[in-house]
């Protein structure tokens, strides 16, 4: 299965880029669009208020079959209920287990497509008992179009294939948004919670984990077992889930009575102690271990910042396959296997995959314990839990690393959605596809942005105090956002609406553009501030005009707070004893905004090297780096500009800043080529590599490479041993740059050293595809060839997809062509096993080694999927990258 292959790398490297977009002219536009369909509230016209769920499945067919039995009322006095049912065949329905009823079934994805008519008309205050056998027809496909992981909708169902025969036995199911209706009867309204309990039986070597607690596993004689989960505390539909696979119980306790240690000091008072279970792939127990650690300190922080315990009597963690991040259900989260990392994997990937495990957990404050009446509010659910895993990571991690990482995350993701022209207020009740709503970026990164925003508003005190109250209040209740704009106002008087207009019910974000002057005479500090936004004519959805607010400045060493007005410019004057020599705007990025403020080189120089924000720092660098690459810029500049980098990376500036800069001052070494390093700048380059966090020595290896140089191989071959693979794979590539005759059979030995994932064979392959030995032929075919008789990286379970390393390293070498048999002879498996994700695999591989006979199989799949436009698109998608791959050749 293609994994992202270093999908963290990817993800760091975003957190760097900051797109700006163009503005739209109001003379370019032809029309306005008009806003999509309203989409009104669903008002409930029944009360569900327990559903069991009696399962078993045809794992060849990938259908479900079972049984729903609802515990329900009516809300007004009627003799017909509707449900909602996707794609089943309904078998019969009885009230109990007695009289069968009549029932009409549209079949589709409707709501209330399910229409029983009861026996009788029943009253509002009388319940009624429905059973219905079923099973399911939706078979939920993978999406070619994300091979990195998708969701679909109800079950996805796993088994091992000739291409992937370490694919897991697995299902899963997928219940944000409406998706549950696939898999059972039911009431999709959010505000209709209900108690559940699930049994499932499976074969004797597969677990079942769902809601709840585990109550009971009963063996059967025919090999099999039912697992029975129950949960006792109302929830809504969408939460319900279940996971069946082959897994180890891992066992956490946290002691909710302790007030600065997670951990019980006392195991054997039970009161007030929790039990977690994480859920771990057999032949990864201890890598699950060390990928959890920190589960129990997560759950207490977030119960100390809200001031409600964890809701629920325990809390389960399951991992998967091909699910690109997380699904947060009530009591039980089931996340992407790619969290899952040994100890030094784990170590250099925690500042990402526990930001997952602490969003996942913070759903059961803020999606559990409290629900959104409506999907247009799902960014109570989804940008609070965002939120708060960055709160987690600023607690535990510090400042500087949430506003570098998580919260940069989020400000760059919403502005690549805008300046890409997709636009919308975060929260609205007109969209088009509900379930794409619900999983956009709007929901959750702008909202989470807003929501640092709103916290820099407010200050701290009146944060955590309307955080509290609200929380307290609305425990096992439906909101909106105005219930959360009441709890802010209830607790600090201050009217916020303003607030929320202009950031949540429309969309847009302030462009500023800044100068400045110094008035020696009066000794005071002008700044102009406009804003310079344009509206988007072409766009329907509420705009703000101008936006307003309060807005930290830093000028040296002071933080002044003014107030933005909304207005188009307004001067603002800070008294100054002498002209400042670093005035920033926007202290750590309290606000989503695109900015221009031009300084000298000597006031970016000085803010590079001393301004407290590492953003403010950031921005500085990056106007330092387009100033060196001027042809109008001098020699003494640059000099003053590299002189200024080896500073700041050789000072104890925040690791994650370091690991930034590096990439930009690589850029500016290899600006004049062939690159020859002075003394003082290897020597600089040898000293981070020995002494700086894992992150940057690969940065700084990355820097140094640049020089193809030979004599540092001894270097790089020291270092294929270092303990972080991070390390590991910049010294394999540098050395591979180097064409030492030294480099392949240190290369050769890399491939066999243990590591996750098989990251020393991918390590191995990147560099013989710099390195250019035709050795490296047979390493690579070995790798693409994959099969059980194949070398000992293959006995890792599951593996990152060296494979696309492979065929890489092939092009490179020459040698696509002998690749090809091996991934042709694949996909025709493919084909007959009907597995669209190993189709779609082996089509990534055949656009990467781009021989010309693979032209035969786009052809193929064009037939094949004519009717399916969604996999049509991924098929001309992948034809468009494999000619152009052929057109280079």
């Amino acid at each position: 299965m293609i994994k992202q292959t270093f999908y963290a790398f990817k993800i760091l490297l975003l957190c760097l880029y900051v797109l700006i977009g163009k503005p739209i002219f109001a003379q370019e536009l032809d029309s306005l669009k008009k806003l999509p369909a309203l989409q009104e509230m669903r008002q409930p016209k029944i009360d569900v208020k327990h559903i069991a769920l009696d399962l078993s499945f045809d794992w060849q067919k990938k259908q479900t079959f079972g049984t729903a039995t609802l515990t329900l009322s009516v809300l007004n006095d009627a003799p017909i209920v509707a449900l909602d049912a996707a794609k089943m065949t309904i078998k019969s329905v009885k009230i109990g287990q007695g009289k069968s009823l009549k029932f009409d079934y549209e079949g589709g994805e409707k709501d209330e497509n399910l229409k029983i008519y009861l026996d009788k008309t029943y009253k509002h205050t009388e319940n009624i008992l429905l059973n219905i056998e079923y099973h399911t027809l939706h078979i939920n496909e993978p999406d070619p179009n994300s091979l990195g992981g998708s969701t679909g909708k109800g079950l996805r169902f796993f088994q091992p294939t000739f291409t992937e025969p370490r694919k897991r036995r697995q299902i899963w199911s997928m219940a944000e948004g409406e998706s549950n209706r696939y898999w059972f009867p039911c009431h999709d309204v959010l505000t209709d919670f209900r108690t559940t309990e699930l049994k499932a039986t499976v074969d004797k070597n597969l677990t079942v984990i769902s809601n709840g607690n585990l109550i009971k596993i009963q063996e059967n004689p025919n090999n099999t077992r039912t697992f029975h989960w129950k949960m006792v505390q109302p929830y809504a539909n969408y939460q319900t889930s279940i996971v069946v696979g082959e897994y180890v119980e891992i066992k956490q306790e946290v002691n909710l009575n302790s007030a600065h240690n997670p951990q019980s000091p006392n195991p054997k008072n039970t009161e007030g102690v929790l039990s977690l279970r994480t859920y771990a792939y057999p032949d990864e127990v201890e890598a699950t271990k060390a990928s959890i650690v920190q589960l129990p300190e997560m759950l207490r922080f977030f119960y100390e910042k809200t001031g409600i315990k964890y809701p629920y009597p325990s809390y389960s963690q399951v991992f998967v396959q091909d699910l690109p991040w997380g699904m947060w259900n009530t009591s039980t989260s089931t996340l992407t296997e790619n969290m899952v990392d040994d100890y030094g994997t784990h170590a250099d990937y925690l500042y990402l995959w526990d930001d997952l495990a602490a969003e996942a957990l913070a759903v059961q404050w803020f999606g559990s314990l409290i629900t959104p009446a409506d999907w247009q509010h799902n960014w109570l659910n989804r940008a609070f839990a965002r939120y708060f895993s960055g709160l987690y990571d600023e607690y535990k991690n510090g400042r500087q690393e949430y506003i570098s990482f998580p919260h940069q995350w989020d400000i760059n993701t919403y502005l690549f959605d805008w300046n890409n022209g997709h636009r919308r207020p975060i929260v609205t009740n007109n969209f088009t596809d509900k379930t794409a709503f619900i999983s956009d970026n709007y929901g959750i990164f702008r909202g989470a942005a807003v929501l640092h925003t709103l916290r820099q508003e407010l200050g701290e005190e009146k944060w955590w105090k309307a955080i509290r109250y609200y929380t307290r209040k609305h425990a096992q209740k439906s909101v909106t956002t105005d219930d959360f704009i009441k709890a802010i106002e209830a607790t600090t008087g201050e009217k916020i609406g303003w607030f929320f207009d202009q950031w949540v019910y429309k969309m847009g974000h302030p462009i500023f553009d800044i100068t400045k002057k110094y008035d020696a005479e009066n000794k005071q500090l002008l700044l102009v501030i406009k804003q310079v936004q344009k509206q988007d004519t072409t766009n329907a959805y509420p705009q703000v005009q101008y936006f307003k607010g309060k807005m930290a400045i830093e000028i040296d060493d002071k933080i002044e707070t003014i107030w933005i007005e909304s207005i188009a410019e307004k001067t603002y004057i800070f008294n100054c004893s002498q002209e400042p020599k670093l005035v920033h705007f926007d202290y750590e990025t309290a606000w989503i905004k695109e900015l221009k403020f031009e300084k000298s080189l000597a006031e970016l120089l000085y803010q590079f090297q001393h301004d407290k924000d590492i953003m403010g720092r950031r921005s500085a660098m990056q106007a330092i780096a387009a100033i060196f690459k001027k042809e109008t810029s001098t020699a003494d500049e640059k000099a003053k500009i590299h002189e200024a980098f080896r500073k700041v990376l050789s000072s104890n500036v925040y690791w994650r800043f370091k690991f930034m800069s590096f990439p930009v001052y690589q850029g500016l070494l290899a600006a004049k080529q062939p690159v020859v390093l002075d003394k003082i700048t290897s020597d600089f380059l040898i000293s981070a590599i020995k002494n700086e966090k894992a992150w940057v020595r690969n940065a700084a290896i990355n820097c140094l490479s640049i020089t193809n140089d030979p004599q540092y191989a001894d270097l790089y071959i020291g270092y294929l041993n270092d303990s972080s693979d991070r390390v590991i794979n910049a010294a394999a590539i540098a050395l591979g740059k180097t064409k030492s005759p030294k480099a392949f059979d240190a290369l050769a030995q890399l491939k066999d050293k243990p590591s996750w994932k098989n990251q020393s064979l991918i390590s191995t392959l990147y560099a013989l595809k710099e390195l250019q030995d035709p050795r490296g032929v047979d390493i690579a075919l070995a790798a693409l060839k994959d099969s059980p008789a194949a070398p000992r990286w293959t006995l890792a379970v599951p593996v990152w997809d060296f494979r696309i390393a492979a065929a890489e390293t092939l092009v490179a070498l020459g040698k696509n062509t002998e690749g090809y048999p091996i991934v042709a002879e694949r996909f025709k498996k493919s084909l007959e096993e009907n597995d669209v994700n190993d189709i779609f695999n082996n089509v990534l591989i055949i656009s990467i080694l781009a021989d010309p006979r693979g032209q035969a199989v786009f052809d193929e799949l064009k037939i094949k999927y004519k009717d399916d436009v969604p996999i049509l698109n991924a098929v001309n998608q992948f034809e468009q990258q494999f000619k152009e791959h052929v057109g280079t050749k």
